[in-house]
């Protein structure tokens, strides 16, 4: 997941594949801190960066003690640190400002695009959650006004095409006389798991073909943010994860 994040942070960047060595160290140094969220870094934390972008390789260790010279880096037992005006330097020009704004103000006009105003309720509190560095609870909350749209899509433009396919994509699951029959919101949680609502839409064809894998790769993706973890969420995976799941579903879906 870091590999995207850094090919994101520097994809805004105009040249910085023309920039020297140094400069390029120093901004990965400062990447530790404001991508990773790491207070100290080594020597593999900046190669790492060089090999997610296919960068060649450099003498990483020669441009970081010229950095302690001068006194932009410092080191202790436990790794690296940028000197901290230096720090703040790069947060200006880097951070939030550059980098993630656009998107996050992106993310925030899609409030005013979700046509239900219960949609549009829970977006708003997803985007506090955003704002608190919560990006775990923030993409939980957009999935599932993702899944309520597609079920509400179904229940008012497809609801027969759907009940008649449930046998046909899964006719061993369910023996005649218990084969689910929705009815209404609440029959597609007490009756069927969220993956198989979306294999019916895409069996029926309710569904497209480029809608259903954004559903399923993005349902993939709450699972595992879903459970206990070390998994660190960042701003720019959660900002994305929401942009895609509404603009690549729910606007697509007309209810």
């Amino acid at each position: 997941m870091f590999r995207e994040d850094l090919k994101a942070f520097v994809g805004r960047i105009s040249g910085f594949g023309d920039w020297t060595h140094a400069d390029k160290i120093r901004f990965f140094a400062w990447v530790q801190h404001a991508v990773r969220k790491k207070e100290r870094f080594k020597h593999a934390d900046i190669a790492l960066c060089y090999a997610s972008l296919s960068y060649g390789k450099t003498n990483i260790s020669q441009y970081l003690a010229g950095m302690e010279v001068r006194k932009e880096l410092f080191r202790d037992a436990t790794g690296y640190y940028l000197e901290g005006r230096l720090r703040e330097l790069y947060d200006a020009k880097y951070g939030e400002h550059e980098i993630t704004l656009n998107v996050r103000q992106m993310v925030r006009d899609l409030v005013t695009l979700l046509p239900e105003l219960e949609e549009q309720d829970i977006m708003k509190e997803a985007l506090t959650c955003l704002k608190h560095d919560a990006g775990r609870a923030a993409m939980l909350m957009v999935w599932n006004i993702a899944f309520y749209h597609l079920c509400q899509f179904i229940l008012k433009w497809k609801l027969a095409d759907f009940n008649n396919r449930i046998p046909v994509r899964f006719p061993r699951k369910w023996k005649l006389a218990d084969m689910p029959l929705i009815k209404k919101y609440d029959d597609f949680g007490d009756e069927m798991s969220e993956r198989e609502v979306i294999e019916v839409c895409n069996s029926a064809g309710i569904i497209n073909g480029d809608i259903y894998k954004v559903y399923v790769n993005r349902l993939g993706t709450r699972n595992s943010v879903a459970h206990p973890s070390t998994l660190h969420v960042t701003q720019v995976q959660a900002e994305g994860y929401i942009d895609d799941l509404i603009r690549n579903t729910v606007l697509l879906l007309n209810i």
